[in-house]
């Protein structure tokens, strides 16, 4: 965030010597940079790092289509039958074995860089990929085939879901809601919940998050109450 007085103010996205500027100050900052660097200004944002980005007068869109069918031509499933959930219903990720882990490892696929490209899909502007990203990241260091069909399942989930991403525009009633949940005793191998928030802002998501938690709750009062706790210390953080 940048702030020069109560009128010039904004903030920054930035990577490496690419800077992308939001606010009402973007002139002014332009300006600044201009004094005291050379700067290339290429108007207004239209795709950064795989998001696109859509503008209107009084709100922005952000999708990632264009990445999502990257994926799908990268991995020979651009023809995919679409499904409409993330996973598998009812899905439960099993301990590995060694024969199954070998048996995939034989393929010789990178299955840690196929879940990354999915993770920026969720950490960006598709939090409905949140619980399927966190479930097939626990098979980083292990994988197997069932876990590959999961990643090939989010694939043909993206194929018939490519309208969604996240919008955000001026609203006559701005306040922060939230919601959580835990499903108690998920993971088969350590009996600890997995957790799952959001909240929003003008009723926009700006925070979401899957994890597994590091403790096993005796009852699902208990996970549900260590997830509000969790949810309360992002929102204080963010708060402050």
């Amino acid at each position: 965030m940048f702030s020069q007085g109560k009128l010039n103010s904004g903030w920054l996205y930035i990577h490496v010597d690419d800077i992308a500027i939001f606010g009402r100050s973007v002139d002014y900052f332009k300006k600044e940079m201009a004094s005291e660097f050379e700067i290339k200004d290429i108007g207004p944002a239209d795709l950064i790092l795989g998001v696109k980005v859509s503008q209107t007068k009084d709100s922005i869109w952000l999708d990632q289509k264009h990445f999502s069918k990257l994926l799908f031509d990268l991995y020979g499933m651009g023809e995919c039958q679409p499904v409409s959930t993330p996973l598998f219903p009812h899905l439960q990720l099993s301990p590995e074995t060694e024969d199954e882990v070998k048996e995939f490892k034989n393929l010789k696929i990178s299955y840690q860089s196929a879940v990354c490209t999915i993770n920026y899909l969720n950490s960006a502007t598709r939090p409905d990929l949140s619980f399927a990203v966190s479930s097939l990241s626990q098979y980083i260091e292990r994988p197997m085939i069932f876990q590959w069909n999961g990643f090939l399942h989010v694939l043909r989930y993206l194929q018939g879901s490519l309208a969604i991403g996240c919008l955000y525009s001026q609203t006559r009633n701005p306040g922060i809601t939230s919601n959580r949940n835990a499903n108690l005793g998920n993971c088969l191998q350590t009996r600890r919940f997995i957790q799952v928030f959001l909240a929003s802002f003008n009723g926009f998501l700006f925070l979401w998050k899957t994890k597994k938690q590091p403790t096993v709750s005796l009852s699902t009062a208990e996970a549900k109450y260590k997830s509000l706790c969790n949810l309360t210390s992002e929102l204080m953080w963010l708060h402050q």
